[in-house]
């Protein structure tokens, strides 16, 4: 049966009108469906929920969190600077409270105490007895919301003393206001444990930054850095995990032997396959299209402990867009899984265009490339202008999401023959194999003249020469000749 709100949003008034009525009914009921598809998360709290001392924007704990758990989580930051428990403060965590049940959340973080603490003139700890009650009745009211959320309540992160530059007074300050945290931390825990509700959980935050002054803000003691907000965020994460699970949305299967874990990353498939054991430093191969293509390698480095990550940009040709969807599987995947911050590109065919462009976009991101019969020059292939046969689907494709015209291509230089000195600058190891006889990617367009450019700034390319690709594939396949030359190359290399 249609719910009340539902026969409310619906009139249909005869049978004359029963076909508009149908679609809209159909309309409506796939709005509700595409809204409940995420699982809402809201981040409530104070100035550290809101990011101060870092762009709020790109580094505050609610960002990080939603790199981490990926897509199909709409995280909102609720988080207002110098806000309180205590319906009392100025400001205080009830402004809030409309907007948050307007958002519906299914789980909802509370961080908050801080500035609870405060006396002088806004006189918060003089009305801390209200501490306890004000934060039963918030819960209270959030636990009857009709999203049935789940909620945190979570100890105030620390206040560190041995944060560097930390004037006189500002020790004073956090020296009496530190016990203070330890005594809300009681409350908090005590409450829930009265309450009993099994929405309602504790989750102390004391130690993500005790005695660790290198995740703060220089001078400050209270607010973390950017690397703090991320631990922050690790630290949720871990919190919401241990409540729900991890993501409902991650589908596992085998891959030569080793676990596979897809998720999606702002609507393309993506995966990461799992090593039984990571190697130190936990790093990782980035495949860039066809990630089944000469995969020996791989398989020999997972079972050397490293991951092996692939995200779906198909049809992008390394154009913004893929760049934006590689910044969120990597992001996504050094978080959630830990991975080193410098992995292995890998790239083949047209998938050198992601790796090369992402790298010089983030060349102190990356610790070696390793390419395969790869694109570097768009106008050999998909545009077909030199030697090779082309594409002229693909060419109207590139043009597309590269925003290219008839009128404006004259204008287009190769990004990876225009920014080639950033790989000789930051030093970056580079090895490709390519077929002498390839008439998809010729590689006099393509590899060796990159070799070249890189060559004369005094940088070198590793290369590996198959002297006959396969006829049917016009040269541009073979079997490999030194996959272990490959995978030395990528062991030695790696960070």
């Amino acid at each position: 049966m249609p719910s009340q709100k539902l026969k409310n949003m619906i009139h249909c008034p005869g049978p004359s009108s029963f076909w508009l009525c149908y679609m809209g009914i159909f309309s409506i009921v796939l709005s509700i469906a595409a809204k409940d598809e995420v699982f809402r998360i809201a981040c409530v709290g104070d100035s550290i929920t809101q990011g101060a001392r870092v762009d709020a924007d790109t580094q505050s704990y609610p960002v990080r969190l939603a790199e981490i758990l990926g897509d199909h989580y709409e995280i909102r930051n609720f988080g207002v600077g110098g806000a309180t428990m205590l319906r009392s403060g100025k400001p205080t965590v009830w402004s809030t409270l409309e907007a948050i049940k307007a958002f519906e959340p299914h789980h909802i973080f509370i961080a908050l105490g801080t500035n609870d603490t405060v006396e002088g003139h806004r006189r918060n700890w003089s009305r801390i007895d209200r501490f306890g009650p004000d934060c039963k009745d918030l819960t209270d009211e959030l636990l009857g919301l009709p999203s049935h959320p789940t909620i945190c309540l979570a100890g105030p992160t620390s206040m560190v003393l041995e944060t560097p530059g930390l004037s006189e007074q500002r020790q004073i300050n956090l020296r009496e206001r530190k016990p203070r945290l330890q005594q809300l931390r009681g409350i908090l825990n005590n409450l829930v444990e009265v309450m009993a509700n099994d929405r309602l959980y504790f989750q102390d935050l004391a130690t993500v930054f005790e005695k660790r002054p290198e995740l703060m803000t220089h001078g400050d003691g209270v607010h973390p850095n950017s690397n703090g907000y991320k631990e922050l965020a690790l630290t949720v994460a871990r919190s919401f995990e241990s409540k729900h699970g991890k993501s409902r949305h991650i589908k596992k299967d085998r891959w030569q032997g080793f676990e596979r874990q897809h998720f999606k990353i702002q609507g393309r498939s993506a995966w990461i396959v799992v090593p039984l054991k990571a190697a130190e430093g936990r790093p990782w191969i980035w495949r860039a299209r066809f990630p089944g293509f000469h995969a020996e390698m791989d398989q020999q480095l997972v079972g050397h402990g490293f991951h092996v990550g692939y995200v779906d940009v198909a049809g992008l040709f390394g154009a913004s867009d893929a760049m934006k969807k590689g910044d969120a599987f990597y992001h996504h995947v050094t978080q959630r899984y830990q991975l080193s911050r410098q992995p292995v590109l890998e790239g083949v065919s047209r998938g050198g265009l992601f790796v090369y462009h992402w790298a010089m976009r983030h060349p102190d991101w990356v610790s070696a490339i390793y390419c395969d019969t790869p694109v570097c020059d768009p106008r050999s292939w998909p545009g077909g202008e030199g030697k090779g046969m082309g594409s002229a689907r693909d060419w109207d494709r590139f043009m597309k999401v590269n925003d290219l015209s008839p009128e404006t291509l004259h204008a287009y230089r190769a990004p990876i023959f225009k920014n080639y000195e950033l790989l000789v600058r930051f030093q970056i190891p580079i090895m490709h194999i390519i077929s002498e006889n390839d008439r998809i990617v010729p590689p006099g367009e393509n590899t060796l003249k990159l070799k070249q450019y890189l060559h004369k700034s005094g940088h070198f390319m590793q290369l590996i020469r198959v002297k006959e690709g396969t006829p049917e594939s016009h040269g541009h396949h073979f079997t490999h000749p030194e996959p272990d030359r490959v995978v030395r190359f990528i062991r030695r290399n790696a960070k």
